[in-house]
């Protein structure tokens, strides 16, 4: 079942993680627009958003005892779309922010033992339309799961 998928469970697991980061206000799993973002108020950002792709097979292991199941051994990326607002001083709000993100992350690499590990790297540069800033960070998410799922 989708809702129970260790993708799934993976997603929320970061998701309630990042949610008890101090500096984040909002915490959502859709990618927000420009449209969006201006329905958001002031107190509700910082914002982010939790995006994960599917998973992408590196390792079929067969079962080895007598009807052992098989398993993969797959990466699953997931977006951290970060949304600030600042009139001034940008360039400090995007550093604070992504340090907060990268510790938290780095903190648990097993994502509360789902996983195997996780690796970070900036995919975007800092973009910035006032009064709001945004950047992206991927995490690849190294995990086995079972052959019947993701």
């Amino acid at each position: 079942m989708a809702a129970n998928s260790l993708r799934e469970r993976i997603l929320v697991q970061l998701v309630s993680t990042v949610s008890d980061v101090e500096a984040i206000s909002t915490v959502r799993r859709t990618k927000q627009s420009y449209a969006k973002l201006k329905e958001f108020a002031v107190t509700q950002f910082p914002v982010v958003a939790i995006v994960g792709r599917l998973p992408q097979p590196l390792e079929h292991i067969k079962g080895r005892a007598p009807g052992g199941a098989d398993l993969f051994v797959s990466d699953l990326q997931v977006d951290f779309f970060v949304y600030g607002m600042a009139n001034e001083d940008e360039d400090t709000l995007v550093s604070n922010l992504a340090d907060d993100l990268w510790a938290v992350l780095h903190a648990d690499q097993t994502v509360n033992n789902l996983a195997i590990s996780t690796s970070l790297v900036f995919t975007e540069d800092p973009q910035y339309w006032p009064p709001f800033v945004a950047f992206k960070l991927t995490a690849t998410i190294k995990y086995k799961h079972l052959i019947g799922g993701i």
